[in-house]
């Protein structure tokens, strides 16, 4: 994507002429790099430049490299030689505009007057966690709120898993009015997992703002390392409809908080052979237990009621409903990240499973699964 405005590169055109036309193939191509003492990026920091300790590499049309210092009207190539020191028929070479033209895109990408959301977060390891723990699917309904950031992913409308990302977590967030657009996850997921080492080092600063234009525009993505940029652009898409699941709460029949650990014992031992998963929830014995039926025969597992692992047990009556095994998989996945985890479950069957995730500043998310029980077709109405 072109961040530079149609109307500021028509007067660069209008100044600059040919030299302009070549200084954008070369913007264009990425052929801009920014060298540091210690490392090399392809991006440059966004700070003052006049302050700048690095040094920028542009890589011409022809292959040669040319080195450059910032906010210094100099190159050694042939064309600024000759046309802008000899016979001064030129402000300037190619390789220099180039190098503007990227501090122009840097400068204008922190503009937020042409954004409807405009987010910072100074720490992605909770947030990365959030997104691995709901990544199953390919992509993820976004929802932009003054509640914060929902990211929402679905499979087959029979189950639901959404992050929510509050807006206390945010050290920035700007929202001029509500916005829903859908993602690539899996992209959003690699790209920031390229920084998942540096992240876990408190030694780094790793930031990430998001910026967002409307509808038909992409997703606009700055991450900021030690004072170094990497930028890039997600395509974003209308949204499918999503399914409205919830719990009312009159309908809820039990709820179960307990330590994420316990759980996450258990449910990491299921035989993966069976293809469902049954959930028996009671007032009186067995209390709370879960069973399978694979290649090693039928499998009953009990979990305590009480005890220090569990923080709250109700049970209104009687209920067993069975699951899908490849549905319950990725919620056990998001519970390596949780410090809490409430399962709840419906008249219907309807499980919930809520996962409070809290962050190395003490902010607290959540991350919300639901799934739809199989129903038994010899079943009556």
């Amino acid at each position: 994507m072109t961040l530079v405005l149609d109307n500021v590169l028509l007067n660069l055109y209008n100044i600059f002429g040919g030299v302009f036309e070549k200084a954008l193939e070369l913007y264009e191509g990425k052929r801009i790099t920014y060298i540091f003492p210690s490392k090399t990026v392809g991006a440059p920091p966004h700070s003052d430049r006049n302050k700048a300790r690095y040094l920028i590499q542009v890589k011409g049309l022809s292959g040669a490299t040319y080195t450059l210092f910032p906010d210094i009207n100099y190159c050694h190539c042939a064309s600024f030689r000759c046309q802008v020191l000899n016979d001064r028929s030129l402000f300037t070479c190619k390789h220099v505009l180039a190098v503007w033209l990227t501090a122009f895109q840097i400068k204008n990408m922190y503009s937020e007057g042409n954004y409807k959301l405009v987010a910072k977060l100074g720490n992605l390891k909770t947030i990365v966690l959030l997104l691995k723990a709901i990544n199953f699917q390919e992509s993820a309904t976004c929802f932009g709120t003054k509640n914060g950031l929902k990211l929402t992913v679905e499979d087959a409308k029979c189950m639901q898993a959404s992050a929510y990302i509050a807006v206390d977590v945010f050290q920035v967030f700007d929202l001029k009015e509500d916005v829903i657009f859908r993602i690539n996850l899996d992209i959003l997921v690699e790209c920031l997992c390229m920084f998942w080492s540096n992240i876990n080092t408190h030694a780094s600063s790793v930031t990430l703002h998001l910026f967002y234009e409307g509808d038909g525009h992409p997703l606009s993505i700055l991450i900021e390392e030690d004072g170094i940029i990497t930028d890039c652009s997600l395509k974003t898409q209308t949204p499918d409809e999503l399914l409205d699941f919830h719990l009312e709460p009159e309908n809820v029949v039990n709820k179960v908080v307990l330590q994420t650990e316990l759980l996450k014992d258990i449910l990491s031992e299921l035989d993966t052979t069976s293809d469902l998963i049954e959930l028996l929830l009671s007032p009186s014995p067995p209390f709370f237990r879960i069973s399978t039926a694979g290649l090693a025969g039928i499998c009953h597992i009990e979990l305590p009621h009480n005890g220090e692992l569990v923080d709250n047990f109700q049970c209104l009556s009687t209920t067993t409903s069975s699951y899908k095994l490849s549905h319950i998989k990725p919620a056990i996945k998001a519970l390596s990240c949780a410090n809490k985890v409430s399962l709840r479950t419906d008249t219907c069957g309807l499980l919930s499973f809520q996962y409070m995730v809290k962050t190395d500043e003490g902010h607290v998310c959540y991350i919300e699964y639901y799934i739809s029980p199989v129903i038994d077709p010899d079943e009556g109405d």
